[in-house]
């Protein structure tokens, strides 16, 4: 049975790919990959993951770099790093960034799996975020709530909030909301709906100036 844990595997060494694939896939877990960071940036921008298996040396930058200015600050979205078992210097500065855990090359597939098993159970307990000081949005459950009572978000509405969400640390530009939510390039329906989903966060929860439109960039939502 597939579970709905997604995990992103940022790693260039096709073989070593393959094999964690494989292993993270016969283990029910939902997998996307990337060889570079070019790839990975895509995907964190799409995706809020349950956890991220990423490369110290990759071939665009380091993981260690990718970890410093796009990850860290994300919502709770738990790092293994993968790196030579010689790279202490490596593994103590990821440790030393905020990163969850490390695996040294080559592992044992046993130790992967434990180490993936104990950070997503510390995740569980962190996947309700919480937005003022009276709503919460459950990520996994998509579901909003004010006061414990539940708000009614339409899936484009979700799928906004989820995307302003995931690129919380920079801008959700116009390009790709509209990407996302199947509209043409020049599309001002994407706009329209973002407009709708404040009007619904000030009316329901009280939270007048969450999402705002910065000129020239697109939208942020500010947590």
């Amino acid at each position: 049975m597939i579970s709905d844990q997604h995990i992103l595997l940022v790693e260039d060494d096709e073989t070593l790919q393959e094999l964690i694939e494989k292993l993270l896939k016969d283990n029910s877990y939902i997998v996307s990959k990337a060889k570079n960071i070019a790839e990975a940036e895509k995907y964190i921008k799409l995706f809020i993951f349950d956890l991220i298996i990423l490369d110290v040396m990759l071939p665009d930058s380091t993981g260690l770099d990718f970890y410093r200015d796009r990850v860290k600050n994300r919502i709770n979205t738990p790092v293994i790093f993968l790196s030579a078992l010689s790279d202490v210097d490596d593994r103590v500065s990821g440790l030393e960034l905020g990163a969850d855990d490390y695996i040294g090359k080559p592992f044992d597939s046993r130790e992967l799996l434990l180490k993936i098993q104990k950070n997503i159970l510390k995740k569980k307990s962190l996947d309700t975020l919480q937005i003022g000081l009276d709503t919460q949005f459950d990520i996994k459950k998509e579901q909003l709530y004010y006061n414990s009572k539940k708000i009614n978000l339409s899936s484009n509405e979700i799928k906004i909030l989820k995307l302003l969400i995931n690129n919380s640390h920079e801008y959700l530009t116009r390009d790709l909301l509209n990407a996302e939510l199947g509209l043409d390039f020049l599309s001002r329906s994407g706009d329209m709906q973002i407009s709708r989903l404040r009007l619904k966060l000030k009316n329901e929860c009280h939270l007048d100036d969450l999402i705002r439109s910065i000129h020239g960039k697109g939208y942020k939502i500010f947590l």
